[in-house]
């Protein structure tokens, strides 16, 4: 992978190592859409496009590039190197945390400039979010979005994923039933409920993950490059390649409010 330019860096094996398990690390510790989504790939990065099917018409769509860059002080790598002092890495984690919010940010939300379609935006039913925080409306609301799916033949499994407001709603006992409203939803759907703060606030997604449905597209996965150095320092930059497949937009639900 010489298009990484790490043999042009000043960084041994075993820092290389160490910024590679630290990023992947950070990243998992994030990224919600990689938790219920089916993966296609990695196919490399040398491969620019995955074919996409759109109103029965088959066509390539460009992966999106995402990704962050950080700078290692040329004082911090004199001394790991001289002194044999630990290195930090808390700006490489910094990096990886901000590339992995924006690979949710564009599977949920999309994005405008290139015209990617997240789930909110390709989602082929949009409902409003009433009074989530109380009686059963949040559950009836649940139920609905899976009758709404089974009448369009959307089958498999479901998942829930909500802002954080909403997922803080949730956290309440159902009068009379000594249960959590979350408890009651995951029963219903049969699956999880997850949280995403790269929703807007007041946003849930009834979402039906299975590969016939959707899947997430990757083409480079999450790893660091060498930029070069500038004033001494050295930077680098965490990037991957990726893209939504929507294949089924009633496999998406969404409420508002």
């Amino acid at each position: 992978m010489e298009f990484l330019m790490r043999n042009d860096s000043s960084l041994s094996e075993e820092q290389w190592k160490a910024i590679d398990e630290k990023t992947v690390a950070a990243a998992r510790t994030v990224l919600i859409g990689r938790r219920f989504l089916n993966l296609y790939g990695p196919l490399g990065a040398g491969v620019p496009a995955a074919e996409v099917t759109k109103d029965g018409k088959k066509q390539y769509v460009m992966l999106q590039e995402l990704s962050s860059d950080f700078t290692l002080r040329w004082r911090d790598l004199e001394s790991a190197e001289r002194l044999n002092v630990p290195m930090t890495y808390s700006e490489a984690v910094s990096a990886a945390v901000d590339t992995a919010l924006k690979e949710d940010s564009l599977l949920f939300l999309g994005d405008a400039e290139t015209g990617a379609e997240g789930l909110l935006g390709g989602a082929g039913e949009k409902r409003k979010m009433q009074d989530w925080d109380k009686e059963e409306h949040a559950f009836a609301a649940v139920s609905a979005g899976l009758q709404h799916m089974l009448e369009h033949r959307t089958y498999g499994s479901k998942v829930l994923v909500t802002s954080p407001d909403v997922f803080a709603l949730l956290q309440r006992i159902q009068p009379g039933t000594g249960t959590l409203e979350s408890q009651r939803i995951q029963a219903l759907i049969e699956g999880k409920i997850y949280q995403s703060p790269v929703l807007p606030a007041k946003t849930a997604l009834l979402v039906a993950p299975d590969e016939q449905n959707m899947d997430l597209v990757i083409g480079q996965d999450l790893i660091t490059a060498y930029l070069g150095s500038s004033d001494m320092n050295q930077d680098f930059r965490v990037f991957e390649t990726v893209l939504l497949r929507l294949k089924n937009p009633n496999a998406v639900v969404v409420y508002q409010g």
